[in-house]
């Protein structure tokens, strides 16, 4: 059964207003999982646990750069 009047939510409105998964990050920014986990894990990327699954905030997916990670808050650059 399929609801033709429904309205969808897009990954362009995900990316202003909601959340991406990982893999749909890779996508993006043409990068593998494992540097996404690498940049997570040094600080540079700030991603949120919705029970098993991870989710980065459209913004903050826009605003990612594989690679270019950051000095943690506190840290000297």
């Amino acid at each position: 059964m399929a609801f033709e009047n429904t309205p969808s939510v897009t990954l362009e409105d995900r990316l202003e207003h909601g959340y991406v998964t990982i893999k749909e990050l890779c996508a993006l920014k043409l990068c593998g999982v494992t540097q996404v986990y690498a940049d997570i894990k040094a600080g540079a990327l700030e991603v949120e646990k919705h029970g098993r699954s991870t989710r980065v905030r459209g913004p903050v997916a826009k605003a990612y750069t594989p690679g270019a990670r950051h000095a943690k808050r506190g840290e000297a650059a």
